[in-house]
């Protein structure tokens, strides 16, 4: 389950944002194989396969593994990422079309509607703001820019993305043990199912 929603995050953040194409990649490559492991050591259990499982169990602590270092990787590169994110934000700015069109179709419009901002630094941005600036329900002007409030978004997510990493990181290590003990309790039944037949 927390595989296939991993793959629908990249998904979502691949056909919403287009500069985040890598990133999307990424998270999709996690989520399958995430998936790919849980079906392995489904099917390991199911055949009661001691190979299997201690197969599967290898599997996640090599996931375990990399999810601890892609965590400390964040955590310790977290300024340079939000940089890295500032700079892509400034190439979404600047690929847009002029003039401007009041029915904005941009990437810059999609954040602005989604983020509920207007333009780089503030509406101020545009001469005559386009209607992605236009708030949905109250029809007011977003005066913010969107820079520093996709920023603030990042940095806020940054949070529930450690939490959500270390819970996944929890319940792999619950699985690899209780695959662990499948794997020794299949072997032992299996000598002794040879020593006392029935």
């Amino acid at each position: 389950m927390a595989g296939l929603l991993i793959i629908g995050l990249g998904a979502y953040i691949l056909f919403a944002f287009e500069y985040f194409d890598t990133a999307a990649f990424v998270i999709i490559a996690l989520g399958i194989v995430i998936v790919l492991a849980s079906l392995f050591g489904t099917l390991g259990a199911v055949r009661e396969s001691s190979r299997m499982n201690k197969t599967f169990v290898a599997i996640l602590v090599l996931l375990i593994v990399l999810h601890v270092l892609s965590v400390g990787f964040f955590w310790f590169f977290q300024q340079s990422l939000l940089i890295n994110v500032d700079q892509t934000f400034d190439k979404l700015w600047g690929d847009q079309q002029v003039p401007i069109k009041p029915g904005n179709v941009s990437q810059i419009a999609n954040v602005e509607r989604w983020l509920d901002c207007c333009g780089n630094a503030g509406s101020t941005d545009y001469i005559l703001p386009p209607n992605s600036c236009y708030n949905s329900e109250t029809n007011k002007l977003n005066i913010d820019g969107c820079r520093q409030k996709f920023l603030d978004y990042i940095a806020e997510r940054w949070t529930v993305f450690t939490i959500i990493a270390l819970v996944l990181i929890g319940i792999e290590l619950i699985c690899a043990l209780f695959s662990y003990v499948l794997a020794n309790s299949i072997v032992n039944r299996w000598r002794r199912s040879k020593y006392f037949p029935k």
